[in-house]
């Protein structure tokens, strides 16, 4: 399909469903993309984000399990929730600096995810913003953040390292639920809250450091 440069902005769920699309480019004039836009779209591989586009909404991209990469341009200040959720053969993202917050279920269940790098601009994961990621192997978590949310990384099987920075204050409910091939994890001191079941399940989990505060 082909959308032209007069588009601004594309409504939600427009291409929803959409079973054989395959390849699409955002044109240049676009700012915003609505809700659900290409949610389960199956067969789509590729797609063009240009760099006037600020908004990502809500689910754009969820279950188009077909979508192997995607480059988000420094446009990008908002990516929504569920956005590229079920995107199961998404292997690698790389998130601008532009990026605030990784909204709630952002990248769920992407279950093929081996690499993603977190910006120093992002304060924030939110819940269940990686759950299910279960290829990950390694997350660096920028001195930016502040708050890990509820779920964010559970159920990442093989996720054997991860750095929380000083700059965290609270590790949310089921964190790190079912990361079972971690093996230790230092918690720093501006760590005030560990939520209920955070580090549940981590069964080879061989040390663990929790600060006196």
């Amino acid at each position: 399909i082909t959308i032209p440069r007069s588009v601004t902005s594309i409504g939600d769920s427009v291409f929803s469903r959409c079973f054989k699309l395959e390849l699409i480019t955002i044109p240049k004039n676009v700012t915003t993309m609505g809700n659900s836009i290409f949610s389960h779209c199956p067969n789509l591989r590729t797609i063009i984000i240009r760099a006037s586009v600020t908004l990502i909404g809500k689910s754009v991209f969820s279950h188009c399990s077909n979508l192997q990469s995607i480059t988000i341009p420094t446009s990008v200040t908002l990516i929504g929730k569920s956005a590229f959720s079920y995107c199961s053969n998404l292997r690698s993202i790389t998130i601008p600096t532009s990026v605030t917050l990784i909204s709630d279920d952002a990248f769920s269940n992407c279950s093929n995810l081996q690499s993603i790098t977190i910006p120093t601009s992002v304060t924030s994961i939110g819940d269940s913003a990686f759950h299910g990621c279960s290829k990950l192997q390694s997350i660096t978590i920028p001195t930016s953040v502040t708050s890990i949310g509820q779920s964010a990384f559970s159920f990442c099987y093989n996720l054997q390292s991860i750095i929380i920075p000083p700059s965290v204050t609270s590790i949310g409910q089921s964190a790190f639920y079912c990361c079972k091939n971690i093996q230790s994890i230092t918690i720093p001191t501006s760590v005030t809250s560990i939520g209920q079941s955070a580090f549940f399940n981590c069964s080879k989990l061989q040390s663990i450091t929790i600060p006196p505060n």
